[in-house]
């Protein structure tokens, strides 16, 4: 059927009558309009080919997108120029929101400490925005002989919160001594106190899930005990061997995982939040992927001591934090090892042995984040490079030059690698992208007049400059 059309054609084109008075076409002009006639489908299904294949590469990409969203600090819809910045309704909210929580109704909790005559609260704010959607008073103004006020707000998950457990100390004079301590708890869904406790002087608490550890300061040690919110039962109890440094105030009490932080006198202490097992003691304890402990001894050696602290394997250089991270290669630790040099050397670790698993090239003195995503390893320096590894052996995925670096932070919202430049001609500020897959440029525009910096929270992306800041969409 198909040679059948072929004459077909053929034969329409050669009995077509010529107009009156043109010259008769050539054989060869003729043959080239039958052939066109007989295979011109062919590069239309070529098109079509090309369009349905992007398609599905598209859908494919923002699949992945959608996955990698669903990590903290990536941003939650795809960017995409221009950037059209919306002023945030507050500064005063807006400076607030960077330290607060992200709650189950979509907003962020936050604390605003006023001035000496103005209330303590806790606020809903709304990220979009920065305008305030509720609020709540959780202590009244100081008393008019204190010297100063410590308060400090945690939820006890890194996944949005229902409560936040409130610290309020009171200072009477300079010396550093609190006179009082009271903790709070604010119902994010109510937007109401639930209860108030208060706590010994210079107590400290912190809610690690169900569990609320109150540490409360002694002459030779700090004394624990754990309670479940739910039902008031003490879960258990323990003893930090090391008195508090003089003068400790509020804060050197925090939770990192399932682990609880105490910062004494000359070290920091690790204690487990769901049996009060201490676990680790050093200047440089932290939490780093996998829930892990190490302890960072300067630049030059990490103790590698495990989830529950008994490891005794090391490495040279300092593990680094990666941000965002979504657990991806969890056996792997990312260290940077100083050689002498200005460049430095970046190493992938066995997390539980220290053996290195691959090296190379550090990013200079000047290096943003480093960001892990699907087993990849991405970071940028001070010399415009961006790069992309496997975060397992170390095999490079890509590569590729980027422009003047101007602001140190790394970002992703699952499609592109975003970073702060510098135009090559003016000099201003750009976000430029680059495809997470391939490292290509996608796209640079200018960052919006007065805006020099941007950041990610909550899934959204901010910008800030002379006038405060504003939300980029």
């Amino acid at each position: 059927m198909g040679a059948g059309r072929m004459a077909e054609v053929q034969l329409d084109d050669a009995g077509e009558p010529a107009p009156p008075d043109a010259p008769a076409a050539p054989g060869r002009a003729r043959r080239g309009r039958a052939v066109l006639r007989r295979w011109w489908p062919l590069p239309v299904a070529g098109v079509l080919t090309v369009v349905a294949w992007q398609a599905v590469a598209d859908a494919r990409i923002e699949s992945t997108a959608e996955r990698l969203r669903e990590t903290p600090g990536v941003i939650a819809t795809t960017v995409t120029p221009p950037l059209d910045p919306t002023p945030m309704v507050s500064p005063e909210l807006a400076t607030a929101m960077y330290g607060g929580v992200s709650t189950q109704d979509g907003f962020v909790a936050a604390t605003v400490v006023g001035g000496a005559s103005d209330p303590v609260r806790v606020v809903g704010i709304d990220p979009a925005d920065g305008e305030q959607v509720w609020s709540v008073d959780v202590a009244g103004p100081p008393d008019p002989g204190l010297s100063s006020r410590g308060f400090a707000c945690d939820s006890g998950t890194d996944d949005p919160a229902r409560v936040l457990w409130c610290e309020l100390t009171d200072y009477r004079d300079a010396s550093g001594a609190p006179e009082a301590t009271r903790l709070v708890e604010v119902h994010l869904g109510d937007h109401a106190v639930r209860s108030e406790r208060e706590l010994d002087p210079g107590a400290s608490a912190v809610a690690v899930g169900h569990a609320l550890v109150v540490g409360t300061p002694g002459d030779a040690s700090v004394r624990l005990v754990a309670t479940d919110v739910r039902t008031g039962e003490q879960l258990w109890a323990a003893d930090v061997p090391e008195p508090l440094a003089p003068g400790s105030g509020s804060g050197w009490l925090s939770r990192a995982g399932g682990h609880v932080l105490v910062v004494a006198a000359s070290a920091t202490w690790a204690v487990d939040a769901g049996s009060g097992s201490v676990q680790a003691g050093g200047a440089g304890v932290a939490v780093v992927r996998g829930d892990r402990l190490v302890d960072l001894q300067g630049s030059s050696r990490t103790l590698l001591l495990g989830a529950d602290g008994s490891g005794t394997a090391e490495t040279d250089g300092q593990v680094q934090l990666l941000a965002p991270d979504d657990g991806s290669a969890p056996d792997v630790l990312v260290v940077e090892v100083a050689d002498g040099s200005l460049e430095r050397r970046l190493r992938g670790v066995d997390a539980a042995s220290g053996e290195v698993l691959w090296e190379r090239p550090s990013d200079g003195m000047a290096s943003t984040n480093r960001l892990l995503l699907d087993g990849v390893l991405y970071g940028s320096g001070d010399r415009g490079r961006l790069w992309a590894v496997d975060a397992l052996s170390g095999e490079e995925r890509w590569s590729t030059q980027g422009g003047v670096l101007d602001d140190y932070r790394l970002m992703t919202d699952g499609v592109h690698l975003l970073r702060v430049e510098r135009d090559a001609r003016s000099g201003d500020p750009v976000l430029a992208a680059y495809a997470l897959g391939s490292g290509r440029p996608a796209w640079t525009t200018p960052l919006p007049p007065g805006v020099d910096s941007v950041w990610t929270q909550g899934g959204i992306l901010y910008g800030h400059g002379e006038d405060g800041a504003v939300v980029l969409r």
